[in-house]
């Protein structure tokens, strides 16, 4: 019976695991576009799309997507310290050890967002300049 309860529960954190990466849709009217919910450095929320363009989200609506880019952008790696968190509109501003400070958006299945502090250190993970997926405390 253990055997058989193992297997479900690995194929569950598969799936959770690539959710987690996948594109998104910004839905505008009858378009969809494939990409990205990043932060912009001016605190807002903006879209990439696969080529790499940026739009304003304005009333679009952001889905989540089984569609994927033909090419994927590079993907973020920081490691730093918390400076601000928009808790509502999800945004993190963080200054690497190099004094750059970078901002992000978390995705919603990011775990213990809510505890994130001003001041804690973190390493933040993502599929695009903009977007961070994970974040953990090194």
């Amino acid at each position: 019976m253990t055997r058989l309860m193992t297997l479900p529960v690995a194929l569950l954190a598969v799936v959770a695991g690539s959710a987690a990466a996948a594109e998104q849709e910004r839905v505008d009217g009858m378009g969809r576009t494939p990409g990205w919910v990043v932060a912009t450095d001016g605190g807002d929320l903006a879209f990439v799309d696969c080529q790499g363009r940026r739009y304003p989200l304005g009333s679009a609506r952001i889905e989540s997507s089984t569609k994927r880019c033909p090419t994927s952008p590079p993907p973020l790696d920081i490691t730093g310290v918390v400076r601000s968190v928009d808790r509502i509109r999800r945004i993190v501003h963080a200054e690497e050890d190099s004094g750059r400070v970078r901002v992000f958006h978390t995705t919603a299945d990011v775990v213990r967002f809510e505890e994130l502090e001003p001041g804690e250190r973190i390493r933040a993970t993502g599929p695009i300049d903009g977007q961070v997926t994970r974040i953990t405390r090194p």
